[in-house]
């Protein structure tokens, strides 16, 4: 082994004495890290001057690392390098697709076809359909684009490259007509696309003129821009159309009314309100019904936004009087209602939200009306009034996920109305407690009401025992074999393609083996989503500790329990917000570029490094489990510091300190159970309710303790963590 190779081998932490690929070299090679192909050849020459007969593990490294080579762009060297040594038993398909990559970008396309048709007999469907789209695009490059083009003809609902690929392939062949249909669908439908370019220069050499939508399509391409944020483009595309010749007086008003609506979207998301309030105007003024409902209400939605609770009730109330048949009303009519909380008139919010269930009798909505109505009622004091609207809810939407907390809030209403009755006979509101705690583990409400007991000195029995799983049967299910040795080869982004397939061929008897197996190759998330699929019931209904492991699972243990500890907090919080925020899946990331386990924005990772002073790390590096749990927990502790309550910190990692401190300065006095309902946003009090439960059940489960948790709340320190 070459002295420079072992030192760079040294630096990535493992051993030279082992012969498998380090946990190093895995965990770059997850998160598509730049340059490890050197890291691999170490490790891989290592492999071969220390082995024994044989090295069990060169062809894996040989395979990772011409796989490593071509993801560096190194594809000659990927192709010397994957035919200097076989294929590992039973990756022979993969490893003739990653060659044929190779082959295609340096040697030649003929050989990479060759390459991919013999790989794709062994194949699994997943990867075949890989290898069929690439033949596809070789042969066309080599001018066999008759071969190409069944191919592409035969894919459902084609994304932009496939599509554009298929043009290709239909002009090559003498299908103009068919091609210039791609090209125009890609100019409208993908408008911030990079083929979307390309077509419109192809559009523009057949017709030999500037491409020309009609106006439907340029509306199209302008909600196309929109919805991908391409907020300048979309008020270009719309200052530029042009409208249908002919079109005179109440037809091109309604028609501008269209544009003045998009036009309005854009401006708002720009944050230029006076100018996109003046273009809803002229929307509101010329439009269609439709079109005056939807600026309404995005006026509404506006005005609500920036906290303008009279003016946005008195426009969601306008659509749902004035345009009761479209779609927007009932929605209208329930957050004019719902407005009417914010500005404090409990009497009339509840009156609203009865008015809103007779009006709009089959809203889907009608449940949250009816909660709504309650805790009107509740914050009014009519303790007795709440309690029956909350036993008609359960009564009425048996299957309604608001039926925990209907059941809780009823039996709070009964303590807080005590001396209270139902029909004369005494409420015992402890047995209701006791019962929202029995049948709804899991819940935020079973552990509310398992606080309350607490609070009357009564005794409780904790919804789950400690999990000590039994022995599982350590034999990977069939289905399972080939994820396994991808898993091992360090290919683990196909190892997660071919867990996804195997999924689906899962029964619910097999649920369980099959989901600790995945536990075992680090697919917590895939385990998590079989347990959330399959076992519900072995969880919540029979307490089985193996199926508890799934759905609570300890993923990631090393890493979480190294920098919980660092930091400073429980392991339980770090997983329960794992769990919510990825669901244990290291891969995902959303539509706010939040990365991985823990969700994490590059700005905030930026922000975090340069307190812990550390050098900010790569985005990408927020898909590796370990730098995401090392930033998440420390932001965790960070927040737990300065607000001092668990449920403070989960609606502040949801929604930013600023506004949690917002909150509580304005109704910290509440109780916790109240406060919670009193969060402004759905989507946080939701986030709220799960991590506060989701911790004390990790307490449970893995020896800390249920320790309770206070209903009062702290007051936030002036200074702290404000990102």
């Amino acid at each position: 082994m070459s002295i420079r190779l072992l030192q760079v081998a040294m630096c990535f932490g493992f051993s030279t004495a082992a012969w498998a690929q380090s946990s190093a070299l895995l965990e770059g090679a997850r998160v598509h890290r730049a340059g490890l192909a050197p890291v691999a050849r170490a490790e891989l020459e290592q492999c071969e001057v220390l082995k024994p007969t044989p090295c069990p593990s060169r062809e894996r490294l040989s395979l990772l690392t011409g796989v490593l080579l071509l993801a560096d762009g190194e594809a000659t060297d990927a192709v010397k390098q994957l035919t200097a040594v076989k294929a590992p038993k039973g990756l022979e398909a993969f490893h003739g697709w990653y060659l044929g990559e190779a082959q295609s970008w340096s040697v030649s396309r003929s050989a990479a076809v060759k390459t991919l048709q013999k790989a794709k007999a062994s194949a699994p469907p997943w990867l075949q359909r890989r290898i069929e789209l690439r033949s596809a695009e070789l042969w066309l490059d080599l001018g066999q684009a008759a071969k190409a083009k069944p191919i592409l003809e035969a894919i459902d609902d084609p994304g932009p490259e496939v599509m554009f690929t298929r043009s290709l392939a239909r002009q090559a062949t003498g299908d103009l007509a068919g091609a210039k249909a791609d090209w125009q669908t890609i100019y409208v439908r993908f408008p911030t696309h990079p083929h979307a370019g390309l077509a419109a220069s192809l559009l523009e050499l057949t017709e030999k003129r500037p491409v020309a939508l009609t106006f439907e399509n340029s509306l199209k391409r302008a909600q196309a821009q929109l919805g991908a944020g391409a907020t300048t483009s979309t008020l270009e595309t719309l200052k530029t159309l042009a409208y249908p010749a002919g079109s005179t007086g109440e037809v091109l008003a309604k028609q501008k009314a269209k544009v003045a609506l998009l036009s309005g979207q854009a401006l708002l998301l720009q944050g230029k309100d006076p100018e996109a309030f003046a273009e809803l105007e002229r929307a509101l003024a010329d439009g269609a019904p439709a079109v005056v409902a939807e600026a309404m209400m995005i006026k509404a939605r506006r005005l609500m936004r920036v906290g303008d609770h009279v003016a946005a009730r008195a426009a969601f109330q306008a659509v749902d009087t004035q345009f009761p048949t479209d779609w927007n009303a009932d929605e209208a009519g329930y957050f004019a209602a719902w407005l009417l909380l914010g500005l404090n008139d409990d009497g009339a919010a509840a009156d609203a939200f009865e008015a809103f269930e007779a009006r709009h009798a089959k809203s889907r909505r009608r449940d949250e009306a009816r909660w709504f109505r309650a805790f009107a009622l509740y914050r009014a004091h009519q303790y007795s009034k709440s309690r029956q609207v909350l036993s008609s809810l359960v009564a009425d939407f048996p299957r309604s996920s608001l039926v925990p907390q209907a059941k809780y809030w009823a039996a709070r209403s009964a303590q807080l109305d005590a001396p209270s009755s139902d029909a004369g006979v005494p409420i015992d509101f402890a047995k209701e407690y006791a019962e929202v705690a029995s049948a709804f583990s899991g819940t935020f409400y079973s552990l509310l009401a398992t606080e309350r007991l607490k609070a009357l000195g009564l005794d409780v029995t904790a919804p789950f025992e400690a999990v000590t799983p039994k022995s599982l049967p350590s034999k990977n299910p069939s289905a399972l074999v080939l994820a396994t040795e991808l898993a091992k080869a360090g290919l683990l982004r196909d190892a997660n393609e071919e867990v996804q397939r195997a999924l689906g061929q899962v029964g619910a008897d097999e649920a369980l083996s099959f989901g600790h197996a995945l536990q075992a190759i680090n697919e917590f998330g895939a385990a998590h989503a079989l347990a959330a699929r399959s076992l519900w019931g072995a969880v919540y209904t029979l307490k089985q500790p193996e199926a508890v492991a799934l759905m609570y699972p300890q993923a990631y243990r090393p890493s979480v329990e190294q920098y919980s500890a660092e930091a400073g907090i429980d392991t339980g919080l770090a997983w329960a917000i794992m769990r919510r925020e990825s669901a244990f899946k290291p891969e995902v990331s959303s539509a706010a570029d939040a990365r991985g386990l823990m969700q994490i924005i590059p700005p905030t990772a930026k922000a975090i490094a340069a307190e812990m002073k550390l050098s900010a790390p790569d985005p990408d590096e927020l898909y590796s489990p370990a730098t995401n749990i090392q930033f998440g927990t420390w932001y965790l502790a960070a927040l737990t510091k300065r607000l001092g309550h668990v449920a403070l910190t989960a609606a502040a990692y949801n929604a930013g300190p600023s506004a949690v401190i917002r909150w509580v300065n304005q109704r910290g006095a509440l109780p916790l159970d109240e406060w919670v309902e009193h969060i402004p946003y759905k989507e946080t009090r939701g986030y709220v309710k799960q991590v506060v439960a989701d911790v004390f059940i990790y307490r449970q489960l893995y020896g800390h303790g249920a320790q309770g948790f206070s209903f009062t709340l702290p007051a936030p320190k002036a200074e702290g963590v404000a990102f």
